[in-house]
């Protein structure tokens, strides 16, 4: 069995279940995949030799414990992969998800571990960015009202707030935030939170950005 189909038929059984709270049927699974139903047909009968896929007696089949591990597992490697096109490569929400979806079936543990370590930032840096003059009234951890921080975080945002940008915090990543749009005074919108991103709307473009990221953009809540 193929690995990239025996994942996405796991990844495609995740969604369904997401989606309907209960299992799929080869038919379910065609509409997220590019597989024919006889091909899904015959991996989900070696995923259930294998133990990650059940099959009910009216024909649905539902993630094992084990499967459900290993499909989590193949939707953190899309969304460290997604972030960190979006992040350092400057790709646009749709392309960084079609790539991610390719390269998350051929990426190590080790280098997903390796690229959220690096989006974490785990560097020594100053807690705050320095005056940036290329963006008026970008004055640091002053926000750009000039007022001390007392803001949250953007990732403290509920899905559907809009915010207003008051600062970035962290050497280092003002300038690559700055040319996806997240600057001082500009406003956002939370569209999504997941677990290793958080899509948000910014200069009407959808991008995700990592948790990591988000704590480091301060924000007012305006709704």
């Amino acid at each position: 069995m193929v690995i990239v189909e025996r994942e996405d038929v796991l990844l495609s059984l995740m969604r369904q279940a997401k989606l309907t709270g209960q299992g799929g049927k080869p038919k379910d699974i065609v509409c997220h995949t590019c597989l024919s139903e006889d091909r899904i047909k015959e991996i989900l009968s070696d995923l259930v030799k294998t133990g990650e896929v059940t099959q009910q007696e009216d024909g649905t089949y539902h993630l094992s414990p084990s499967g459900i591990q290993a499909a989590e597992t193949i939707m953190r490697r899309h969304h460290v992969l997604e972030t960190f096109l979006q992040e350092m490569l400057g790709m646009d929400h749709e392309m960084a998800h079609a790539q991610a979806c390719t390269m998350e079936h051929h990426t190590t543990d080790d280098t997903i571990n390796r690229l959220r370590r690096f989006l974490r930032g785990k560097r020594e840096c100053p807690a705050v960015c320095p005056v940036n003059p290329d963006y008026p009234g970008h004055q640091g951890y002053m926000g750009h009202h000039g007022r001390r921080c007392a803001f949250k975080s953007l990732a403290d945002c509920s899905h559907g707030d809009k915010v207003r940008i008051d600062a970035i915090r962290g050497c280092g990543r003002g300038g690559r935030l700055a040319d996806l749009g997240l600057i001082p005074g500009e406003r956002v919108t939370v569209k999504r939170r997941m677990a290793d991103t958080l899509l948000i709307n910014v200069k009407d473009c959808d991008i995700a950005i990592s948790p990591e990221i988000a704590r480091s953009v301060l924000v007012e809540v305006e709704n």
